[in-house]
């Protein structure tokens, strides 16, 4: 090999590892607690950059995978704490899985994005359409295929932004996804537009007019309409909401921080009552709570049992105040996990069940071939629920209004919100375990899916987990987390920023009205985008 070929092949090397792994970096930092949501407008910018210098395709494939691999093990380092040792395979296995998309789309971007260099402006905008699209199907698939793992799509990213939030509203999480990712393709074109006009400046080509307008792409200006538009769509609902009749509602949540291991452990069980008990009852003195909200599967009894029953219904008694607890009871052959209702007369009608199980946590898949067993310490599976079951709650002022319950990690999948809205909740409401995750960034992750969700939906949320994110979103998608001394990871009890709820029927948001219309646009944009670069011949570099 020649002197200048070892060159080239070095260049091409730190091209493709540093493209790769600086967008890795920004992605990571994308995402709360340690990021900030600007971060995901430039994320994609040095691997779109990278690309754009046609780097060694097998060195490309190289680093993309690895570096998609590291990000998502990074995002997911809290997984280990489930049940060690199998945590850590967890964390192995699964990171694995969800590099496969970002590193599918990187290959797509080595392939796609060259050979816009020397295309027409009509094939440029496709391309960046087909990109940003393919971005946002690939994270329906992976929220949809093998029961679906939907955690953290780009969109996570802005839920500090209620600007960029209110077109969820419009197109759904993933939706804001592709246009995060257009917004970066096109102001990843200006800079390799920008590269393209110092590079012939230095070969002394004429160029004409060489003003910072002339350098400005389409492709950018295409990214920005969209952005333009939130602000648009953030005006309109503050102009619905403040045309819309209200009544405020007040939850408690009791955040009980047991340990998820030893919850099961009959012989704290009688501690775990009398703790959950008090910090009830210490809430409730209060009288300003419309109910109160107890965790996920909070205690380990279920609702079969006439002694729990009445113990409850003693509970809801002395506090004057419903309780919408997380609970378990008997389904069939195994058992449901679910939300219901407690009042002094006991279980409400209806309850709801758990509808999107946990895979080898409250079920194990193909279970007479796969030898393997569930992660949680209960023998019996955990039977899916059927419906929507909107549950009626009624406030201390007479205000009747239905909620809609989500469970454990429910709220990953904006299709179980989607129908609560479109069955006439008024209100969602999370009960979860965040303990699982530890004292790291899991339950903000978490947490920023119900976030999404109350953008999406025009819905407030009001949620409560074991230990983590407990509190209030607004139908903005603005977030009231609770903290005791400054930190979410607590036990205690406390009231929770009211919500406000629409008097009469609410409109839908067009997202709840026609579902996930960006993704299927998207995708036929890159079927497009697809055919386009087939018929291309080769890529040529800035």
């Amino acid at each position: 090999m020649t002197e200048a070929a070892a060159m080239s092949v070095r260049s091409s090397s730190r091209l493709a590892w540093g493209g790769t792994s600086l967008t890795a970096l920004l992605l990571f930092f994308s995402f709360g607690p340690v990021g900030h949501p600007f971060i995901a407008f430039i994320a994609l910018v040095p691997a779109a950059i990278a690309a754009a210098q046609l780097p060694d395709f097998k060195t490309w494939r190289r680093a993309s995978f690895a570096t998609s691999w590291v990000l998502w093990i990074s995002l997911l380092i809290w997984l280990r704490h489930v049940y060690p040792p199998l945590g850590w395979l967890g964390l192995i296995l699964l990171t694995a899985y969800c590099a496969l998309y970002p590193f599918v789309w990187l290959l797509a971007l080595r392939w796609i994005f060259p050979a816009c260099n020397n295309a027409g402006l009509p094939a440029r905008l496709l391309a960046m359409l087909g990109l940003a699209g393919a971005w946002g199907l690939f994270e329906w698939i992976r929220a949809t295929a093998l029961t679906g793992f939907g955690w953290l799509p780009l969109a996570a990213s802005q839920t500090d932004n209620p600007v960029m939030l209110s077109l969820c509203a419009w197109a759904g999480p993933y939706g804001l996804s592709i246009v995060l990712v257009l917004f970066n393709l096109g102001l990843a074109r200006w800079f390799v537009r920008l590269i393209g006009f110092y590079q012939a400046d230095a070969k002394l080509v004429p160029l004409g007019p060489l003003g910072w307008l002339n350098r400005i792409t389409p492709e950018l200006y295409l990214g920005l309409v969209p952005i333009g538009l939130s602000f648009l769509a953030l005006l309109d609902r503050n102009s619905r909401t403040a045309h819309e009749a209200h009544e405020y509602v007040t939850a408690a949540v009791v955040q009980t921080d047991f340990d998820p291991h030893g919850k099961w452990d009959s012989a704290r069980l009688q501690d775990h009552i009398e703790v959950i008990g008090r910090l009830t009852l210490d809430v409730a003195a209060s009288q300003k709570a419309d109910f109160i909200l107890w965790p996920e599967a909070a205690l380990p009894l279920s609702l079969e049992s006439e002694p729990y029953v009445a113990r409850l219904s003693s509970l809801a008694q002395a506090a004057h105040t419903p309780l919408v607890i997380g609970a378990i009871d008997r389904r069939g052959n195994g058992y449901g996990n679910g939300v219901a209702i407690i009042t002094e007369e006991g279980v409400q009608k209806p309850t709801y069940a758990k509808r999107h199980l946990v895979p080898f946590g409250e079920y194990v898949p193909l279970a007479d071939f796969i030898p393997l067993r569930k992660v949680v310490p209960i023998n019996e599976d955990c039977i899916a629920g059927k419906d929507v079951a909107l549950l009626p709650l009624t406030t201390r002022r007479g205000f009747t209004f239905s909620a809609g319950a989500l469970v454990c990690y429910e709220d990953v999948f904006p299709e179980l919100a989607r129908e609560h809205a479109q069955a006439g909740a008024d209100l969602l409401i999370v009960v979860t375990n965040d303990a699982w995750y530890g004292r790291e960034a899991g339950a903000y992750q978490h947490a920023a899916h119900s976030i999404l969700l109350a953008a999406a939906t025009g819905l407030p949320v009001v949620r409560c987990g074991n230990a983590g994110w407990s509190g209030s979103i607004d139908a903005l998608g603005r977030s009231f987390p609770v903290t005791n001394r400054g930190t979410i990871y607590f036990q205690g009890s406390q009231l929770i920023s009211p919500v406000a709820i629409a008097k009469g029927p609410h409109e839908m948001t067009f997202w709840v009205r026609y579902g996930d219309w960006a993704v299927s646009l998207g995708g036929i944009c890159f079927g497009l985008t697809y055919g386009w670069r087939r018929r291309r011949g080769p890529s040529v570099a800035v």
